[in-house]
């Protein structure tokens, strides 16, 4: 477990480096590098590692094999990196490369030799196969040669996605930790009782409506210049679209929070308040136009905001003890801004596919009831 929450910081560390004001300091640049780059990923690949060998899937010779072959496999990748960064802002200067700028090849190839090898272990020792040894490692090899190359080519890119990973493998690392008759019985549920989800017809007509205004906003956002005098140009009219979309999805919220109460357990609530406080933000943030100097600022707290929201649901898959579930849902629900950033701005666009879904949903519900009751009066 230490070894995936240390990944997660690491990655968190890097996208907090990455999304702040920040960014254009010297030293930002080489410490998201070894954050993302190196102790991300290195602390990932070794709680894979513990993982698939305490489940009995990776021998102790394969495992120390990867775990050391990791190590130069992230240090050479991040330094292939940090040399393409180096070389990219030298070609702008249009001063001449120095060595660094222009030896990511250098790096890179025996970097990926060596993830090669790395992950062609890692899969040999995962595969179920009645063939030959030679055919299982010219498979392995074969797989795991463009894999290596993916994993790489994620240094290049914001930590969006090796946090998602590292909050997948803390999951996976905590439930590992349980005793083994707590993890095969099924918790039972703690929704009240007297959670009742709303009638087919409330959620259809609901539905409905938010459907038709979320499309109105949804359709000023894109042709609101054309509306005159109510937007300037087609930057404020965007900005007013997505405002009054982002308000126009706090009542999809929670009408969804009833339809998904009795499912997704107590915390929906919370969640759904967590859910609008980030469309409040949001809608503020878009009022105060392109070019604020708090837009960005207050669209980051509304991704924030909605990460939790998304988070919480997840608690449940938590063990541990109170302080550790708070911790793990705390770390989970920042990683999850990853996803809330998206969705916080294109929630004008996506309230209408949503509510779309719940009167879908309504409209199927009487169609499946109606046989059964035609049945029963025969």
């Amino acid at each position: 477990m230490g070894l995936a929450a240390t990944s997660l910081l690491a990655f968190l560390g890097g996208m907090a480096l990455f999304f702040s004001n920040t960014f254009h300091l010297p030293w930002t640049g080489p410490a998201r590098y070894i954050l993302t780059g190196f102790v991300g990923p290195i602390a990932a690949s070794f709680s894979a590692v513990v993982l698939l060998r305490l489940a009995g899937r990776l021998p102790a010779g394969g495992a120390r094999f990867v775990a050391l072959a990791a190590v130069p496999a992230w240090a050479l990748a991040a330094t292939a990196a940090a040399s393409w960064a180096v070389g990219f802002d030298e070609a702008d200067a249009n001063q001449g490369y120095s060595w660094f700028g222009s030896s990511t090849l250098l790096f890179m190839i025996p970097g990926w030799i060596a993830g090669t090898a790395c992950l062609a272990v890692a899969l040999y020792s995962l595969m179920v196969s009645r063939r030959s040894h030679p055919v299982r490692r010219l498979q392995a090899v074969v797989l795991a040669a463009p894999l290596a190359l993916i994993l790489g080519a994620i240094m290049f890119m914001p930590p969006m996605m090796g946090t998602l990973g590292a909050m997948v493998l803390l999951v996976v690392a905590l439930r590992q930790g349980m005793p083994a008759a707590s993890r095969d019985v099924v918790p039972p549920r703690v929704v009240p009782r007297k959670v009742v989800a709303p009638g087919r017809r409330v959620v259809g007509g609901a539905a409905l409506g938010l459907l038709v205004v979320g499309l109105a906003c949804a359709v000023f956002a894109v042709t609101g210049s054309t509306w005159a005098p109510i937007a300037t140009d087609s930057t404020h009219a965007m900005n007013l679209g997505l405002a009054y979309g982002a308000f126009a999805s706090i009542p999809l919220l929670v009408l969804a929070g009833r339809v998904l109460a009795p499912r997704l357990g107590p915390t929906t609530p919370w969640s759904v308040l967590l859910g609008c406080a980030s469309m409040v933000v949001q809608g503020c943030a878009q009022l105060l136009g392109a070019g604020h100097t708090l837009q960005w600022n207050g669209i980051l707290i509304a991704a924030t905001l909605m990460g939790f929201a998304i988070a919480l649901p997840l608690g449940g898959l938590v063990a541990g003890g109170r302080l550790t579930r708070i911790t793990v849902v705390a770390m989970m629900g920042l990683a999850a801004s990853v996803v809330g950033l998206p969705l916080v701005m294109m929630s004008a666009f996506l309230a209408p596919i949503g509510s779309a879904v719940l009167l879908v949903r309504a409209l199927m519900a009487g169609s499946v009831r109606q046989p059964r009751l035609s049945s029963e009066q025969m």
